[in-house]
């Protein structure tokens, strides 16, 4: 039985079992790396030394613990993913990304603050948390290469405690639910990057664990693979099985298009947690509308529409292009972010204009990304070090 949370996390008692209401909870979160003196270590006599290795004695000097200044990789991280969402992590390299996803399975240990996992602590109870998490890394396949995808995939059931026909049905209906049935008995060494990533896929849900985490999913796969992948996350996973997604990347297009809400790291710490949506217009103050028109002399009905676009409420300018000809071709309208549009295409129509287009310019996440963190996804944090993006 999981330990009862403290009060700030949420969720409820259900006879001996207490029910979260997330799939993850992290309430002041803190990791901290111990930063040794550059140039010397304490040696075994506990005088200073030089990091040089110059005997055995010196290498045993060089595992001893330092003690020193300390990073905080984390800094009272507080997030809530809920169940059944898809959830990315953001962060420039060094943010804080891989160590909270450490944490979470179980391979790091926290030194602040609570963390839960469908109720369980990774402290305290790592057998439950991994029963309740799987973690999809692409840099550590470990697949024989020798062995068919299915061989791989009975190897792994064996390991996870899954024998003789569940262990069939389970990887004949996961080689199904990944397209891999043609395939399944070809060497892994056959395999393309796409589907290798779907034979890890297949791993990852033997056990069938209700929370999947996925650290950059369609990294090195080419576009149509890449878009396959993602199908995948959000039609069968997502929808289908129910599973909450938790994944990290860099791909900024990539966490716009496949997550509810997102949480942007730097520093150690969340400046942002929200829908795509909402996060793209925390940094930016107006919108752009930009309406095409078949083409028309400009003269007073024109002059007196652009008047009344002028006064509509949540307009603050409006520029007409015209061509060589003294054409009306387009108006630029710049608007505030919240303006309500419907005004303003009500004064477009009445006018009598023969519009051709009408375009919203919206500021992209990656424009928020930059605005807030002052760096692109994929710039290395100077002076970060906590073991990973």
């Amino acid at each position: 039985m999981p330990p009862m949370p403290a009060l700030k996390a949420e969720g409820a008692w259900l006879g001996a079992c207490y029910i979260m209401a997330y799939a993850v909870e992290t309430v002041g979160l803190v990791k901290r790396y111990a930063v040794a003196p550059s140039g010397t270590f304490i040696g075994l006599d506990g005088r200073p030394k030089s990091r040089s290795v110059q005997s055995f004695t010196g290498i045993f000097g060089l595992f001893k613990k330092q003690h020193g200044p300390y990073i905080e990789a984390l800094k009272g991280v507080d997030l809530k993913i809920k169940k059944g969402e898809i959830f990315g992590i953001l962060g420039p390299n060094g943010a804080g990304k891989t160590t909270f996803i450490k944490i979470l399975c179980t391979l790091v240990l926290r030194d602040g603050g609570e963390v839960y996992v469908n109720g369980y602590d990774p402290s305290e109870s790592p057998s439950d948390v991994l029963r309740n998490l799987q973690a999809v890394l692409p840099e550590s396949r470990g697949f024989n290469w020798r062995l068919s995808g299915r061989q791989n995939l009975e190897f792994y059931a064996l390991l996870y405690g899954l024998h003789g026909d569940d262990a069939r049905a389970r990887i004949g209906y996961l080689l199904d639910y990944t397209g891999l049935r043609e395939r399944a008995d070809d060497c892994y060494q056959k395999y393309s990057t796409g589907m290798q990533r779907r034979l890890l896929l297949c791993r990852a849900l033997i056990r069938d664990t209700p929370i999947i985490v996925f650290d950059e999913p369609t990294a090195g796969l080419d576009p149509t693979g890449a878009v396959e992948f993602r199908d995948l996350l959000i039609d069968r996973l997502s929808r289908r099985e129910g599973k909450t997604i938790l994944l990290s990347t860099h791909n900024l297009q990539e966490a716009q298009g496949l997550c509810d809400r997102i949480a942007i790291l730097d520093h150690g710490g969340v400046i942002a947690c929200d829908t795509p949506d909402n996060i793209r217009h925390l940094v930016t103050e107006k919108r752009t509308m930009r309406v095409v028109f078949s083409g028309m002399v400009y003269g007073p009905i024109q002059d007196r529409l652009i008047s009344a676009l002028k006064e509509a409420p949540g307009v603050n300018s409006v520029s007409p292009t015209f061509d060589q000809e003294g054409i009306l071709t387009a108006l630029t309208i710049r608007l505030d972010k919240d303006a309500d549009i419907s005004g303003v295409l009500s004064i477009l129509t009445d006018g009598g204009l023969s519009i051709k287009s009408v375009n919203m310019d919206e500021p992209s996440l990656e424009d928020a990304f930059m605005a807030m963190t002052g760096r692109g996804a994929s710039n290395q944090g100077a002076g970060r070090a906590e073991g990973g993006a």
